[in-house]
């Protein structure tokens, strides 16, 4: 299931973002763009850190279904309140800053989505590790979306029913999962409720996700405010692509969160560990050999997803190709493990050094350098996020990690294939950027994925051995 819902959150923004950003060009998207940079810093005031916290202390006790429904409706109470004080400040701001009042239609439109994100209580979902329903109400959806993009984005002035569509999907998957929510938890209400108890590891969690929303979102506001709607834009279409990347990676390996949890809380520390190692290996299957492909043809990839228009950025398409490898290694370090461990503490101090150093970065280059400079700013911060957080009750996981995992079964043939793949794309480099990109993608991925057969790396064979199985059965 985890494969099917990365592979569609790589293909289906893939086909929907190509065609918006040709109809559509920078200004519509980098409209779009700032709104959401603006909105994702009230949904994270909406949402606290109750997404992170509901999925670990969910997962503990996810075979008690009276204490289940106990904490999930306590949750949903401190979230709605949080929900409503979210929705006043937005109100405040949009009315209030005239640069935010000119975008009031994409706010009303997109500020939806704070609301449905609440009672669609995806963290619930996540903790009972129920990924068929998860992806088969994903795949519906993005199915949806598609459809609906080329329906209804026809031109420049359609931006905003892009709005409308970047929040659509998750939105109807929200309703839905308020809806399907009885089958997994009781919401009659409880004799007794202790909001309390929940408030200072929410606390710690929250301050967390709203640090990683000011530095992840800092870079396209000031964009927005002191740059142009096209640079916007042109930011916007590497972040784009770089975030369907990294999905390859995070889809998969989300799934393990919930199962640490369990682990740790029942004391099966190898298994534990076990995990971690599995999650490393498969983002060197996934998300890291794209990233460099990228990065070699950066020019070829933004000329078919977005057209020549956006070739200005491929340079800072190859900065946010970098930044992968340490997003990779955060989200294990931090992620998978320092929260499943409860040690948030450590998480927070990482992140919110990182926002400052974030924050200075940008302040100083993007005046200079525009998107290029928010790019390196972002480069910076993620691997000092790295340092931090693999130290704490992380360093003995990342000890086990690197004693069993040798890199240069890795960094040898992603070596051999990005020669190889290079060669044969300067021998076609007349061709269409389509027949290029094919080509040396399918040269630079055959390379690289049968030198780690050769080597025998441990998860391949077993996806090639279960395949020999299924043959043999059938």
């Amino acid at each position: 299931m985890s494969i099917i819902l990365t592979t569609s959150n790589f293909i289906f923004p893939l086909i929907t973002y190509s065609y918006v950003a040709r109809v559509l060009g920078t200004v519509g998207t980098g409209k779009v763009a700032f709104v959401n940079s603006i909105l994702s810093y009230f949904l994270y005031i909406a949402i606290l850190g109750i997404p992170g916290y509901g999925l670990r202390e969910c997962a503990k006790i996810r075979d008690d279904k009276e204490k289940l429904s106990h904490l999930v409706q306590e949750l949903l109470i401190i979230n709605l309140i949080s929900t409503a004080i979210a929705y006043a400040c937005l109100t405040a701001a949009v009315l209030s800053v005239p640069k935010l009042e000119s975008y009031k239609a994409l706010f009303v439109i997109m500020g939806v989505y704070i609301f449905l994100n609440t009672i669609g209580l995806e963290w619930v979902y996540n903790a009972l590790e129920e990924y068929r329903y998860i992806t088969i109400r994903s795949i519906t959806f993005k199915i949806i979306s598609v459809v609906l993009t080329f329906l209804l984005i026809r031109s420049e002035s359609d931006y905003l029913f892009y709005g409308f569509l970047t929040i659509f999907t998750m939105s109807a998957s929200y309703i839905l999962n308020f809806i399907n929510l009885r089958k997994y938890v009781s919401l009659k209400k409880k004799a007794k409720y202790n909001l309390k108890r929940h408030l200072k590891p929410i606390m710690f969690f929250f301050s967390a996700s709203i640090i990683i929303t000011l530095y992840s979102n800092f870079d396209v506001s000031m964009l927005g405010f002191i740059g142009t709607e096209e640079q916007v834009g042109l930011y916007y279409a590497a972040l784009k692509i770089k975030a369907m990347i990294l999905s390859l990676s995070t889809a998969v390996t989300a799934v393990i969160v919930p199962r640490m949890s369990y682990y740790i809380k029942n004391g099966n520390k190898e298994l534990a560990k076990n995990l971690t190692e599995k999650s490393l290996r498969v983002s060197f299957l996934l998300a890291i050999p794209i990233a460099l492909y990228v990065v070699v043809f950066a020019e070829n990839c933004i000329a078919f997803l977005c057209g020549s228009e956006f070739l200005p950025v491929a340079n800072t398409l190859r900065v946010l190709m970098v930044c992968i490898v340490p997003l990779v290694m955060s989200n294990l370090f931090g992620n998978q493990i320092l929260i499943p461990l409860g040690d948030e503490k450590r998480y927070s101090l990482s992140v919110f050094v990182g926002m400052w150093i974030n924050i200075i970065l940008n302040a100083i280059m993007i005046p200079f350098w525009g998107a290029f400079g928010a790019a390196i700013g972002t480069l910076v911060t993620e691997s000092w996020n790295v340092l931090c957080m693999s130290g704490g009750l992380a360093k003995e996981y990342r000890m086990y990690i690197f004693s069993r995992i040798t890199l240069w079964k890795y960094f040898v043939p992603l070596i051999l294939a990005t020669v190889i793949s290079f060669i044969v794309g300067r021998f076609i480099s007349g061709v269409y950027v389509i027949v290029q990109l094919a080509l040396t993608g399918s040269v630079f991925f055959i390379v690289y994925y049968v030198s780690l057969l050769i080597i025998k790396e441990p998860i391949l064979m077993q996806v090639c051995d279960k395949m020999k199985r299924r043959f043999k059965d059938e």
